[in-house]
């Protein structure tokens, strides 16, 4: 593997970036919003992960989510205070930074793929990281199934014509492994983001890596 690698796909919330203050800030304030109990910060590195309408599910009360005339109000609510709040209070994990750096000085191609609503990917990506070219930042659109569905993955090397054995994919939950192994890429779990190492290993890890420049060795 070691000369094979072409690029690398990084997930977005929990891998790149440290945003779960952010999530659950947005969440909670929404809540509130239409009076209904919040939850700890703690809570959202399960809630998060599938996008943003299970988010919302998850969240919610009960009797709100079976309720569509309750639950899409809710739901578009938390959509316009996520993109307001979306990259202001999020911040890059330590060794990103200088991970990007050497990336992108090997000549490796950077990817984002994300559940994170489209339009706020893209944004939160510019805002937070502005220093760094990546080739496709692509989060939740309509017309193409969220992960761990691997279509976006497959989207990323239909377009650039990288062979998924020539592409990592860092990831934090088992979401994201499914969504490597789905599209033929190389799953690397992060040890630094919102899931458990077990997880990491259960839904099919190829490494581990406990902070952002082990990722080096990989290539």
């Amino acid at each position: 593997m070691t000369s094979k690698i072409k690029g690398v796909v990084f997930d977005l919330d929990g891998t790149l970036i440290d945003s779960l203050e952010e999530i659950a800030t947005a969440t909670n304030r929404t809540l509130e919003a239409f009076g209904y109990p919040t939850h700890p910060e703690e809570a959202f590195k399960y809630f998060a992960g599938h996008g943003a309408r299970v988010l919302v599910e998850r969240a919610a009360p009960k009797e709100v989510v079976a309720d569509p005339d309750r639950f899409e109000p809710l739901l578009e609510r938390f959509l316009s205070v996520y993109h307001r709040l979306t990259g202001t209070i999020a911040h890059p994990y330590e060794g990103i930074p200088d991970l990007l750096t050497a990336l992108a000085e090997r000549g490796i191609k950077l990817f984002v793929l994300t559940n994170k609503p489209h339009e706020s990917a893209g944004e939160c990506v510019a805002d937070i990281m502005p220093h760094w070219a990546f080739d496709q930042v692509l989060g939740a659109r309509d017309n193409v199934p969220r992960k761990p569905n691997p279509a976006g993955a497959v989207e990323i090397l239909e377009t650039t014509g990288i062979k998924g054995e020539e592409m990592l994919y860092l990831g934090d939950t088992a979401v994201d492994m499914k969504t490597a192994i789905g599209a033929g890429m190389v799953p690397v779990g992060v040890l630094w983001g919102f899931r458990e190492q077990k997880e990491l290993e259960e839904s099919g890890a190829k490494h581990l890596i406990n902070h952002p420049l082990e990722l080096l060795e990989l290539l």
